[in-house]
């Protein structure tokens, strides 16, 4: 037997014990959590979900005024958070939701405000980030724009200054801008209400976009933002002078009549303003005066003083006759608001002085109502003609806004009793004859209006010298101290007629 070797077979393993009563029980225990943990999952989805739901009115009343918008936008953001309960109906979310309005009216802001409560991915991008003068590149960050939409899922898409890619096509040619256009066309046509994207857009000018982005299937939904009325300039200076102290004198209705026609981004500005205003005057409590708001408002409104740029006595002179002069014919047409505050104090970037009228929640002017806005324009012109018998280059400002109103009041208003109710801007090609009646009508209805304004300042020009030389003496002068120095009977005494 010698050279083998046996090889003896391995132990048997110890027996293992069996688990006992105490170890099953801690099994049983840990199982029971775990299970407990998965189905609670959803219900904290729903919770989740439902708390976002609870969450819109108190979200969406931070933003001010605007009531009519958010009812609409409140039901997207219910069909985004409860899509089965429209489904069921078979009703179909619009693909794209445009938001129309003046610069500063919250549309953007509004979109902010979804974006904080819905549980959902928000993608932003501004218009002006897709064209390049390179052809091709905005198409391309168009369809990287929407490659990334659907890998999320679920999700909105907000196109901010929509109007920087999707303005009107010419038939110039195949343009970077307009490819860019027709690959956002493309993309829009290209997923459904099952993708979950929903494509939120805003613009100031929704006149410029291209019809294609505007018809069914696009742009389903228009959404029109106006700027805040006198109740919401109110609450919304009551929100941004919360925190500080104004005086009794100026409250929150005398602030909100003396912003009309601002917006909301205005008035966020006069608050914060006011506030740099008053640290600037060394105000160690948290209290504003009168003047900080005020110079606040005309700053935001006109433009900041710039007194480093003082005229000298001859140019002073005429600006001070010029202001007299739109401050008269505001005064004394009845049809016209009255100036509330006349300066002969260099503003902005050009404005040597300025006269401002009392800011009104307008929408429809009348015929008598323009008439007298024209001559109101007329009045600084017509008071160096008075004068110095001729014209400066100080009313080119005015020149160009009477010139607005003038071709309106022919064409797009129909005022003008020859042409009646006809634009001819909308009448396709038209002879070279009626463009010539048109400025002919035009011309003729301005040497009208100048005639009259020139005749209403010279009967009136000894009360006009007395305002010019209060605002040479005092450099800006207000409505209380204008009827201190007119007649009051001279106030709304005359009508402009054409």
């Amino acid at each position: 037997m010698s050279g083998l070797f046996w090889k003896s077979a391995p132990p048997p393993p110890p027996p293992q014990p069996s688990p006992d009563l105490a170890t099953l029980i801690m099994y049983a225990i840990f199982g029971w959590i775990l299970i407990r943990i998965l189905q609670s999952i959803p219900d904290k989805k729903k919770r989740r979900r439902k708390e976002k739901e609870n969450e819109m009115p108190d979200k969406l009343s931070n933003v001010i005024g605007l009531e009519d918008v958010k009812e609409e936008i409140k039901y997207y953001m219910d069909f985004i958070n409860n899509e089965e309960k429209y489904t069921k109906w078979g009703v179909k979310l619009p693909k794209g939701i445009l938001l129309a309005g003046p610069p500063g009216t919250g549309k953007t802001l509004l979109v902010k405000t979804m974006a904080d409560v819905l549980d959902i991915p928000v993608i932003t991008a501004a218009g002006s980030s897709f064209v390049e003068m390179y052809v091709g590149v905005g198409a391309a960050r168009v369809r990287k724009l929407f490659e990334k939409a659907k890998k999320k899922g679920k999700c909105i898409v907000f196109i901010d200054e929509l109007d920087a890619v999707g303005s009107k096509r010419d038939n110039g040619g195949n343009s970077e801008r307009a490819s860019t256009l027709n690959q956002l066309l493309v993309e829009m046509d290209g997923f459904d209400n099952s993708d979950g994207i929903i494509i939120f857009a805003a613009t100031n000018l929704i006149n410029c976009l291209d019809p294609a982005l505007l018809r069914s299937g696009r742009f389903d939904k228009k959404i029109f933002f106006d700027i805040p009325n006198f109740a919401e300039r109110k609450s919304m200076f009551n929100l941004y002078l919360k925190d500080v102290k104004i005086p009794q004198t100026i409250s929150d209705s005398v602030l909100s009549e003396r912003t009309a026609g601002m917006t909301g981004a205005d008035i966020a500005n006069i608050a914060n303003q006011s506030k740099i205003n008053a640290i600037q005057r060394g105000q160690t409590n948290v209290e504003l005066v009168e003047s900080d708001i005020q110079i606040a408002i005309d700053e935001v409104m006109i433009g900041k003083e710039k007194r480093s740029r003082m005229l000298g006595d001859e140019e002073r002179k005429r600006v001070a006759y010029h202001e007299a002069g739109h401050a008269l014919m505001g005064y004394i047409l009845k049809h016209s608001e009255p100036p509330i505050k006349v300066s002969i104090i260099p503003r902005g970037e050009s404005a040597l002085g300025f006269s401002q009228p009392k800011p009104v929640n307008k929408k429809i002017y009348t015929r008598n109502a323009i008439l007298a806005q024209i001559c109101v324009l007329l009045g600084g012109r017509g008071a160096e003609k008075l004068i110095y018998e001729e014209v400066s280059t100080g009313a080119s400002d005015d020149i160009e806004k009477i010139s607005n109103f003038v071709r309106r009041f022919n064409t797009n208003w129909g005022m003008s009793k020859e042409f009646g109710a006809l634009n001819p801007d909308f009448m396709g090609i038209i002879s070279e004859s009626m463009s010539e009646n048109v400025f002919a009508s035009c011309k003729a209805m301005m040497d009208k209006l100048d005639e009259f304004t020139v005749d209403t300042l010279k009967t009136n020009k000894t009360h006009m010298m007395k305002i010019a030389d209060d605002l040479l003496l005092n450099e800006t002068i207000v409505y209380s101290r204008i009827k201190e120095i007119l007649p009051e009977e001279l106030e709304n005494s005359i009508v402009c007629e054409f």
